[in-house]
């Protein structure tokens, strides 16, 4: 099981909280030739819960795919868990010293990888900022909402950046060093994205031309949906308690993922200000902004799912002028005036076009 620091909006069947399945749009020159086999799996993993279809049918059947997506989702658990005690990062953070410790290429490549994406948005989304949660409130134990003091946030601050932590690839092997032996990781950020990508991977290989590949908030879709258009996936509305559709898109051939801050929160009883579980590792408090969600769409969702994250906790304005210098498809969700107000990076034009064919 992994959990998330940030709420990931969830996508799964046709109803999804964050992003949802919707009918389907499409290229007047594209073929639509509408399919009446569908494989369709779904389950839990990762605390959450995922689906998967695939228009013309599986050659394995649901017996197959569900297998399928299940030792793929086995292999990421049994790396990046910290609930299992045998999980590879589990060990590491158990591991209190300051020397190397052995990892495998996997785990090693995801760690440098979440390194990278946070460099881009400038350390927004940090791995080792699990510290900073715990003291809020937001951890796994769920202790409800309180109001650190300013020592107690630097404290913890002493042990969380990427600065404090290291990946070492030597001819021996690679090597996560702490810089100080309190240091723990959590990769449930892109747990998510990591499964949705790996589901799809093992897809692509079998040459499976059309899927639809759904873990919580992420989704890796190709080719066309059962009605022979182009997938077509909707973006919660936030600022309304029932499930409905913001906006739709169709992701073409990409991965999408939402992430937002609108679920899990606590208020101050004595000031009556509300605090937010998104945490803002530079500063070690929750952000102050108003946005409410963001979406990425992007090459992988390892990527998006990273991303998404980071942006949301740099907030709607720093993400959209971010997205737009580096062309990366942004959208996000804020409060303004007492309503929902969605904003969108010119990347991410082509994908609400399509959706409005």
């Amino acid at each position: 099981m992994l959990t998330n620091k940030i709420f990931k909006c969830t996508l799964f069947s046709v109803l999804v909280s964050g992003l949802f399945l919707a009918g389907g749009c499409g290229d007047k020159n594209a073929a639509r030739e509408e399919t009446s086999v569908v494989t369709k799996v779904s389950g839990k993993t990762m605390g959450t819960f995922y689906s998967i279809t695939v228009p013309g049918g599986f050659a394995g059947g649901e017996a197959g795919l569900k297998k399928l997506a299940e030792d793929e989702f086995k292999k990421i658990i049994d790396a990046i868990s910290t609930f299992d005690d045998e999980a590879e990062l589990s060990k590491f953070n158990a591991f209190e010293s300051t020397q190397p410790y052995p990892v495998s290429e996997y785990l090693a490549d995801i760690v440098e990888e979440c390194v990278h994406q946070s460099r881009r948005i400038d350390g927004a989304m940090d791995i080792s900022v699990g510290p900073l949660v715990n003291l809020w409130g937001f951890g796994k134990k769920k202790t409800g909402g309180r109001i650190p003091s300013q020592e107690e946030i630097d404290e913890a601050r002493k042990y969380v950046g990427s600065d404090k932590f290291e990946v070492r690839k030597t001819p021996h092997g690679p090597f996560l060093l702490k810089h100080d032996r309190r240091v723990k990781l959590d990769l449930a950020t892109v747990g998510e994205g990591l499964g949705a990508d790996a589901v799809a991977r093992a897809l692509d290989r079998l040459d499976v031309k059309n899927y639809m590949v759904a873990v919580a908030g992420a989704s890796r879709s190709r080719g066309m949906n059962p009605k022979g258009e182009f997938w077509k996936v909707g973006i919660e509305d936030p600022s309304k308690p029932e499930h409905s559709v913001f906006a739709v898109v169709c992701p073409l051939d990409q991965a999408m993922s939402t992430a937002g801050s609108y679920r899990n929160f606590f208020k101050d009883e004595a000031t009556g200000k509300v605090f937010s579980h998104a945490i803002d590792p530079v500063t070690g408090r929750p952000v102050e902004h108003s946005t409410l969600s963001v979406t990425v769409i992007d090459r992988s969702t390892f990527v998006t799912d990273a991303l998404d994250t980071g942006l949301l906790v740099m907030g709607a304005d720093k993400a959209l002028e971010w997205g737009n210098r580096y062309d990366v498809a942004v959208y996000t969700i804020e409060y303004k005036d007492g309503k929902a107000v969605g904003r969108h990076t010119k990347a991410f034009d082509q994908y609400l076009k399509c959706a409005e064919k």
